[in-house]
């Protein structure tokens, strides 16, 4: 199949790209706003030789999704709110275990039930995990259909060189979204990782295997979480990714991440052209979060402002990475018939601050 443009919702833009990229297997629990993707991908992956399976609950998607990682397949599942919290003691055991595949998290306000307007109110969840353990994922958050598809490429091999799961956490209004992406001439990514070496699929020709993500000793624990906390350090070190725009010679600097971040590459443009220095900084892995855009930021830098769909959650990781150099300003909003911050409310508090 060649290089195409396509008119999707986003959705099924995420269903169509990580289809074309080696996903064979994907498993689900019909739940708005990501209902659209599974309904994509129950048409379209028998071309592939794939299958949507349905399952009866999220418990049942998440450990489905364990078991085929264990054969050394690729498996997606898609959800969003609630069930990605009823999905978090498994991603847990696949941090543990070592096990990759590909979730979507569709953001809708919380907490609780919540409702399926949409929100960036699983940051924390996303990137600091609701399992138990040490343990970490990555977590990517495209801010467009068209991103969407230039990274899945990337989520695909992240997810076997460091076999852990790789998670999308895409806002709902994001994700209901149409419009059109380019997507190129599909190449199955996943079958270029060779997974003999630990799949689980019978003895055959090799020693029994077994699964460990318990400790039947004390060491065997420490060692794991040892071995884990090294792939963590390497993931943070070479896996950042972020887009900047016009920060070299910034007064104030914008960062948001998702359809605040896309509304910001508006805002700098606006802005810019009314002679006033404003850059952006729009954090594309939300784990490992990109600390080393924010390293050498100018002396010309007063103040930052973080804009979210939530109530104050990137921000402190911002905080982090700027450790007190720079002051940090907050504008979120969540809940209600259109939880944005408009581009006129994020304009006029950055007008405040230079």
């Amino acid at each position: 199949m060649k290089s195409e443009p396509l008119f999707l919702k986003n959705a099924q833009t995420f269903a169509e790209a990580m289809v074309r990229c080696g996903v064979r297997y994907h498993f689900a629990y019909p739940i708005t706003p990501a209902t659209e993707v599974m309904k994509h991908t129950a048409v379209i992956l028998p071309q592939y030789g794939g299958r949507m399976v349905q399952m009866e609950s999220e418990l049942a998607v998440s450990n489905a999704l364990a078991g085929c990682a264990c054969t050394g397949k690729l498996g997606a599942t898609s959800t969003s709110g609630p069930g990605m919290s009823l999905m978090q003691e498994t991603m847990s055991y696949m941090a543990g275990g070592e096990l990759p595949c590909i979730m979507l998290d569709a953001m809708r306000v919380g907490p609780g039930d919540g409702d399926i307007v949409g929100a960036q109110s699983n940051y924390f969840q996303a990137t600091r995990g609701g399992g138990h353990g040490d343990y970490r994922v990555i977590v990517l958050a495209p801010a467009s259909g068209q991103e969407i598809v230039d990274i899945m490429p990337d989520a695909v091999k992240l997810a076997y060189t460091y076999r852990t799961p790789v998670l999308f956490v895409i806002d709902g209004v994001t994700c209901t979204m149409t419009e059109s992406a380019l997507f190129p001439e599909a190449h199955d990514y996943a079958s270029e990782f060779d997974t003999s070496s630990w799949a689980f699929t019978g003895t055959g020709d090799h020693p029994k295997r077994y699964l460990l993500t318990g400790s039947y000793t004390h060491s065997q624990g420490e060692e794991l979480n040892e071995k884990l906390l090294a792939k963590y350090e390497l993931i943070k070190e070479k896996e950042q990714l972020w887009e900047e725009i016009e920060v070299e010679d910034a007064d104030v600097v914008l960062v948001a991440f998702g359809i605040h971040g896309r509304m910001g590459q508006d805002l700098v443009a606006n802005m810019r052209a009314e002679g006033k220095k404003v850059g952006l900084i729009r954090p594309i892995s939300l784990w490992p979060f990109p600390d080393k855009a924010f390293e050498g930021l100018s002396d010309s830098v007063k103040s930052m402002l973080v804009v979210e769909m939530n109530h104050g959650q990137m921000v402190d990781d911002v905080r982090l990475a700027v450790n007190g150099r720079i002051p940090v300003h907050f504008l979120g909003k969540t809940g209600g018939d259109m939880p944005l911050c408009t581009l006129a409310e994020m304009t006029a508090k950055i007008n405040t601050l230079l």
